[in-house]
């Protein structure tokens, strides 16, 4: 195929674009593969190669024993997360997590609590710049060394306890100081586990640090991921022994996390077969509605992940208890409508660090079932599911400040009323704490294959009513959780799929503006006559038979208007080649260079550790250091409206209104709706608000200089607004024309190839009836005369289209009407 050398040369750019994006990506994820040696957290790897537990059923599993009315094989714990701690903020935060130690944790009296990330809220008042506070970090010790009562207490690191840090080792990496894990944390290399022992089975919990290793200020800290370091101490944590059931706990969600593969290849898929389930935060239930129900089943793996909501707004937190090896939970939230607002004292400390208490509030009875189990969240192949059709009792958990014998308990099977009493069975002191229930059943009533719903209701003395409703199915059948799209956010790979957009968008958009100029340079050395017959010309041929009734149908209007925008790509390098050629250049230059530079965690102790460059592909610091996320999310949102938006914009110029209109129409051309003023102005506001948007990146890291001064969206914006005023029907030649109080209408060239703007011109009473359709046997002599007088009269001795912009000769021409036409 012969090309000209610039069709060469585009060639080449795109081809060495994408060699230097794959080696990008490949350096950007090396920590995702490979153990880093300089990793804080690196441990040598074991020259044996780790042999997993063999993974058993449960329905194999020994008998645990018939669940009846016996106070026996149960526990439970208390997960809670995103508390935020804040010296800035009077509502939620702080007061919510002292209630929750002050009103909740004491009643309830767990095994242990697990915090899983964002124990402070590291923002300013504006909640725009972020910085770790020592005055938060002493709330979060002081309250849980005040308030916890002796309850073991773990936790770990989210994205805001992260915020603004070079490295684990840093000065202000506070959590090493005020977190209650962080020594055996730093101990375990980022991941740590306890065991619970029971006479009736072992139970693993395992705690992750997902933070990135250098902790940007925000916006850029938002999604985690497990190097392969972090997977390497996981497998060792998780596969060798076998557990009755194992937990995992980190703050991030899946859906927001990167994981790596382990040395020996394993990957996080792996491990969920060997846990039961994944409990996170960091999400705070979206916004609209939208994670209402962030939890997700994984069928492959057998396994849940469970999303708790935050403490910060809604006072949320989650019980989760193991009953004869079935999990149960409930997620409670605190009544923050009885919780006002702090007037005074936001950072609750005296002088000598003791915690300024609330007010107590009084909560209502949380009630908790744990047979039969909920069929939304069963493990078919992790939970003895059985054990429920063997009961002889359905077993609850009930937690109130009030004595056992005056709350009211209420049994309701399919809305009826359950014939059997409640029994309290267990015992209530802080020695030994189990409000455990039981109410007599025969499971084999419920075992008809349909599905059941189990409500209990609690009244307190007070008035306040607890109530917990659930699905069952005797058959151990699930049940779809039904989550809509918070379920759908959590199942999916958010993270994945924000890169792949990215990378997507980037690609597209470069095929679809280089495909046409290749495509229309191989036309250009074709034959003469096969030039009058290009691809653009077929296309306005068929626009133009639309027009005058020809090839007519219900989805005419929507196919002419998808034809009029093929045309429009294949004509936007011919028609404006310096902004095709602007458009090329930022493209390729996003793909492979880096955007900006700036300082992305100001608390480096010189200029070197805080700066960074923004590449598509991750955070690049100083000795090749990369953070290989956060910056896909900002990507896809500023491919698209800051460079998608706009060279759309310009394509949509590329095709005058004179060469979409059929001559035979016997109508004027309109202006186009790109050419209007009221759209170029709409569009220099939103480029405006775009310019905007880009100014806060000053704001977050490190000022005008260098963030903005060197980069590439803030010239490829300036590039934009010159087109917009000078460019193709700009502002300029509107404003131009204005003064000279003239108004150009486009009448331009018929179309070579199309019989009706021929006939149009030649004379042709009807141009639709004289539409020309070249059949078998037909007479074209009487045509052919008219075609070739047309074309004497309109074009050139050399015949060319009238789609060239190249050729001075073939440009449409003007009828000047002054407003007294």
């Amino acid at each position: 195929m012969k090309l000209s050398p610039t069709s060469y040369f585009c060639l080449g750019l795109i081809l060495v674009g994408f060699i230097r994006a794959i080696q990008l990506y490949y350096s950007s994820t090396r920590d995702l593969r490979v153990a880093n040696q300089d990793d804080n957290w690196y441990q040598e790897q074991q020259r044996q190669k780790i042999k997993p537990a063999e993974l058993q059923h449960a329905g194999y599993r020994n008998s645990t024993g018939r669940m009846a009315n016996q106070p026996d094989q149960i526990f439970y714990f208390i997960q809670v997360s995103d508390l935020h701690i804040s010296k800035f903020q009077p509502k939620g935060h702080t007061i919510h997590f002292l209630h929750f130690l002050q009103s909740a944790l004491p009643t309830i009296d767990p095994e242990f609590v697990v915090v899983t990330g964002d124990l402070i809220d590291a923002k300013d008042e504006t909640r725009t710049v972020s910085a770790q506070y020592l005055e938060e970090w002493q709330v979060y010790k002081s309250a849980v060394e005040q308030g916890a009562n002796g309850t073991t207490w773990y936790d770990m690191r989210g994205n805001h306890d992260c915020f603004d840090l070079v490295s684990w080792k840093a000065e202000n990496n506070l959590y090493r100081q005020f977190g209650k894990s962080s020594k055996i944390l730093d101990d375990g290399k980022g991941v740590y586990s306890w065991q619970v022992s029971k006479a009736f089975g072992n139970y693993n919990f395992v705690a992750v640090d997902s933070c990135p290793r250098k902790g940007p200020s925000r916006p850029f800290n938002f999604f985690g991921y497990l190097t392969t370091n972090s997977m390497n101490r996981l497998v060792s944590k998780i596969m060798p022994t076998s557990f009755n059931h194992t937990f995992l706990f980190s703050h991030y969600p899946t859906t927001t996390m990167f994981p790596g593969v382990s040395s020996e290849g394993y990957r996080f898929k792996d491990l969920a077969n060997h846990f039961s389930i994944y409990f996170c935060g960091h999400l705070h239930k979206l916004a609209a509605g939208l994670g209402e129900v962030l939890k997700t089943y994984r069928r492959q793996s057998d396994s849940l992940e469970l999303e708790v909501a935050d403490m910060k707004d809604h006072g949320a937190y989650r019980i989760v208890a193991v009953d004869h090896d079935l999990i149960s939970f409930i997620d409670v939230e605190l009544p923050v409508a009885q919780i006002p607002p702090v007037a005074s004292d936001i950072v609750p400390l005296t002088q000598d660090n003791k915690v300024i208490w609330p007010d107590k509030i009084y909560l209502a009875p949380i009630v908790l079932i744990t047979n039969p189990k909920d069929s939304r969240y069963t493990l078919p192949t992790k939970e003895p599911l059985h054990e429920s059709r063997l009961s002889s009792h359905i077993r609850l958990l009930i937690f109130s400040e009030f004595a056992p014998e005056s709350l009211k308990i209420q049994t309701f099977v399919d809305n009826k009323r359950h014939a059997y009493p409640a029994e309290f069975i267990g015992s209530i002191s802080h020695e030994n704490n189990m409000p455990l229930w039981a109410i007599m059943w025969d499971p084999i009533d419920f075992d008809d294959f349909e599905t059941h719903y189990l409500r209990v209701q609690v009244t307190a003395p007070d008035g306040q009513v607890g109530i917990h409703e659930i699905p069952f199915r005797m058959d151990n059948m699930r049940v779809k959780i039904q989550g809509g799209t918070g379920e759908w956010i959590i199942w999916a790979s958010i993270s994945s799929l924000v890169r792949f957009l990215s990378i997507f968008a980037v690609t597209a958009m470069l095929i679809t503006i280089t495909a046409p100029k290749i495509y229309n340079d191989y036309e250009k050395n074709q034959q003469m006559d096969a030039a009058r017959h290009t691809l653009r010309n077929k296309i306005l041929l068929l626009i133009h038979e639309i027009d005058v009734g020809i090839n007519q149908g219900i989805y005419s209007g929507i196919l002419k208007h998808l034809l009029i925008w093929v045309h429009r790509i294949l004509q936007f390098p011919e028609e404006q080649p310096y902004v095709w050629s602007l458009c090329f250049a930022c493209l390729l230059s996003l793909l492979t260079l880096p955007w900006f530079r700036a300082e992305f965690i100001p608390s480096g102790e010189d200029e070197h550790q805080g700066m960074g460059f923004f590449y598509l592909w991750g955070l690049l610091f100083e000795n090749h250091q990369w953070i290989p996320l956060d910056t896909w999310m900002f990507a896809i949102f500023q491919l698209t409206f800051n460079v998608g938006v706009f060279i759309l914009y310009f394509i949509w110029k590329s095709s005058s209104a004179h060469q979409l209109q059929c001559k035979g129409t016997g109508q004027a051309p309109s202006r186009l709706v790109c050419d209007r003023l009221w759209l170029q102005i709409f569009v220099l506001i939103y480029w405006l608000w775009r310019l905007h948007g880009l100014r806060d990146l000053a704001t977050f890291y490190g000022g005008v200089y260098p963030t903005l001064v060197f980069n590439l969206l803030v010239w490829w914006l300036l590039g934009v607004v010159a087109v917009i005023l000078i460019g193709k029907n700009g502002l300029y030649d509107y404003i131009k024309n204005y003064h000279n109080q003239q108004q150009s209408e486009p009448v331009g060239v018929a179309l070579e190839i199309c019989p009706s703007c021929i006939d149009a011109v030649g004379g042709g009473e009807n141009p639709a009836d004289n539409f020309f359709v070249a059949t078998a046997g037909q007479d074209e002599e009487q045509h052919t005369n008219i075609q070739e007088e047309s074309r004497r009269i309109l074009f050139d001795s050399d015949g060319s289209d009238s789609s060239s912009s190249s050729n001075t000769t073939n440009r449409p021409f003007r009828r000047n009407a002054t407003k007294k036409d």
